[in-house]
């Protein structure tokens, strides 16, 4: 009786989730910034979404689902949330797609505020703007 009631508490002790397992199955509150392209021959997007507490998740378009990717160091978040603040993104309004598309959306929790959205062959955004997508697209599908 007392191996059965042993093999019993092994198992459950093994199958509980840690704390850090249930927090990134939660989708993050608060603001968050989705900064994605895709489109071309294939049609496929990518698509990786920062949160304000540094964490990255990348986006399964196959499955609809957001799965944790990682964390960014604390400097590189307040980095690119001033970069963010600068350029107020909640105000800018663009909607030109193209055959690549290139897109920031700001999000709070997983509804959109603002989709900032172009591609378009004769439309040429802010360099500003460009220049903020490049650099924390290439920053958040680092693995490090």
């Amino acid at each position: 009786m007392r191996g059965l009631i042993s093999v019993l508490f092994v198992v459950i002790l093994f199958s509980c989730k840690t704390v850090e397992e249930v927090k990134s199955a939660t989708t993050p509150q608060g603001k968050r910034y989705a900064v994605g392209q895709g489109g071309g021959f294939t049609g496929e997007y990518t698509e990786f979404i920062l949160s304000e507490n540094g964490k990255v998740h990348k986006y399964d378009f196959r499955y609809d689902r957001e799965v944790y990717f990682k964390d960014i160091e604390k400097i590189d978040l307040n980095y690119f949330l001033e970069k963010i603040e600068e350029l107020s993104l909640e105000g800018i309004e663009m909607n030109n797609p193209g055959n690549m598309t290139y897109y920031i959306d700001v999000r709070i929790g997983k509804t959109s505020i603002n989709k900032i959205v172009w591609g378009s062959y004769n439309f040429n955004p802010d360099k500003e703007l460009t220049d903020l997508h490049k650099e924390l697209f290439d920053k958040l599908k680092e693995w490090e």
